[in-house]
């Protein structure tokens, strides 16, 4: 390998580096202070509210940083008083920091419940109730305590299965019945994690000699195998063809052409009018179903399109893609 050829592979790896390293810096400051598991369910869980939570306005006395909650309107302040850390009102109530411990507030700034503890507050899994002192549960869209959660039972067997030969090749399995395409693939890539056969909605993406095509799991072809790369992301199937993206949906049996750009997202957006995330320029913006995308790029944008970074500033995008300041470093 001669010098340029290093020099050449060494600035593109530095580059590579450089932009996960600066993704991931852009929000390591704020974790201390900010859990982003909660603020990521806690964004998806609001509708479009007419009031927000922002750190940036308002100092308190010891000049550190409070959050105060604001009418999205007038830029007017809801309560008087800060918190240590509040996250969005989701329904009737908003998850609260105060004087070290945490609560859960109602939309007149009342507290329904304050923790006798600095315990962390967490989020269960599927109800989303928010668990404080690590036993009481609150369900944080109507405020209305929980004796515990539902119980949750073991999921159906799916009725198919991915199966990889001996020679490195793919085919589906059916239960009970064997092999659904006549021939292996290079490669089957499932939209979802487990198969079943109830509404045979589910898609595979089907790879042969470079070529992608769609198919049912029942073996029923959608689009044959000729597209130079697909890949699924979220509720969409993106096929490149012609130096551009192809966004479809599939419902009610039918494949609907959402947009075609050479945009091509990375990860999915939690937004309905909008596709998923790209990156360009190695900033990040969303794609809208319309083709649009954000006036202005941001430094990182979550894997499902709830907050950013730009520059010292955290984001929120509610679920029109509009966005406001949520705190500062």
């Amino acid at each position: 390998m001669n010098l340029q050829r290093k020099i050449s592979y060494t600035v593109l790896i530095l580059l590579f580096f450089s932009g996960s390293l600066f993704s991931q810096n852009s929000i390591s400051e704020f974790k201390d202070k900010i859990d982003f598991y909660l603020l990521d369910n806690f964004v998806r869980m609001t509708d479009n509210d007419t009031v927000f939570v922002s750190n940036l306005y308002d100092y308190s006395g010891d000049s550190s940083r409070e959050f105060y909650f604001y009418n999205s309107k007038t830029r007017q302040k809801i309560f008087p008083y800060g918190f240590e850390m509040a996250y969005p009102f989701v329904g009737k109530t908003a998850v609260v920091k105060y004087k070290n411990r945490w609560g859960l507030i109602d939309r007149s700034g009342r507290f329904i419940f304050y923790s006798l503890s600095s315990y962390p507050v967490k989020l269960t899994s599927y109800e989303k109730y928010a668990v404080f002192d690590e036993v009481t549960r609150y369900d944080v869209r109507n405020g209305i305590f929980r004796e515990s959660s539902i119980y949750c039972g073991e999921p159906a067997t799916p009725d198919y299965f991915i199966s990889k030969s001996p020679n490195g090749k793919y085919n589906l399995i059916e239960v009970n019945k064997g092999p659904v395409f006549k021939k292996d693939v290079d490669s089957i890539i499932s939209k979802k994690d487990l198969i079943y056969k109830s509404t045979n909605q589910d898609l595979l993406i089907l790879k042969k000699k470079n070529k992608y095509g769609l198919y049912l799991p029942d073996g029923t072809e959608i689009l044959k195998i000729k597209f130079e790369h697909a890949k699924f992301i979220g509720n969409y199937v993106m096929l490149y063809e012609n130096s551009k993206w192809n966004y479809y949906t599939y419902e009610n049996n039918k494949l609907n052409l959402i947009l075609s750009t050479p945009l091509e997202c990375i990860t999915p957006a939690y937004q309905a009018k909008i596709i998923g995330v790209f990156k360009k320029d190695n900033k990040y913006n969303l794609l809208k179903t319309n083709g649009e995308t954000l006036p202005e790029s941001f430094d990182y944008i979550s894997d499902t399109a709830t907050y950013g970074v730009k520059e010292n500033v955290l984001v929120i995008f509610d679920s029109e893609a509009n966005y406001y300041n949520y705190a500062e470093k």
